[in-house]
């Protein structure tokens, strides 16, 4: 990747164990509509469920998709994954690091870490902060989804952001 930008979220504090994280990130790869408020829809399409190699594709709408791979994984620790096609708008080469820290049998934090370079490559900076806003959202809809069971999308994000905002500490949202 030639001179990428890189990007580092805060880390979430999830009430989850790490298997139910690790469970959802790297187990149910091609889910990740559940919690991805950025995407209509997902599914895996190469590769076995939870293996190095398994692949998806994100539609983030009818006509904008993204294709993902699994390159490396560390048990209960961190899921490297990079963007390997699709038609995303300035997107040329993508890899998140999603960061797995336990902090209690039932506290997880989660982080996330990008590279990235687009085209065309001075679109890079002015996108950056954009990049940011939608991977902690990314994030915030995994805490929705693992504490509530419920399933995040473009049209309930914003509400779910205003609640977040308001949790304190260790709050949980409620169902």
């Amino acid at each position: 990747m030639g001179n990428p930008k890189k990007i580092a979220t805060e880390a979430v504090l999830i009430n989850a164990s790490k298997q139910e994280v690790w469970n959802l990130l790297f187990h149910r790869f091609g889910e990740t509509h559940l919690y991805n408020p950025n995407i209509e829809g997902s599914h895996g399409t190469n590769g076995r469920k939870g293996e190095i190699g398994c692949e998806r594709e994100c539609s983030i709408d009818r006509k904008t998709n993204i294709k993902e791979r699994i390159v490396n994984a560390e048990e209960f620790k961190s899921i490297t994954v990079d963007v390997i096609g699709g038609n995303m708008l300035m997107v040329n080469e993508m890899q998140v690091i999603l960061l797995v820290d336990p902090v209690s049998s039932i506290q997880t934090k989660v982080s996330i870490n990008a590279s990235y370079t687009t085209k065309p490559s001075f679109m890079a900076g002015i996108v950056k902060g954009m990049f940011r806003k939608m991977l902690f959202g990314v994030l915030i809809g995994l805490k929705y989804h693992l504490e509530t069971g419920n399933a995040v999308s473009k049209k309930s994000f914003k509400s779910i952001s205003g609640n977040f905002c308001r949790l304190q500490g260790s709050q949980a949202f409620v169902a």
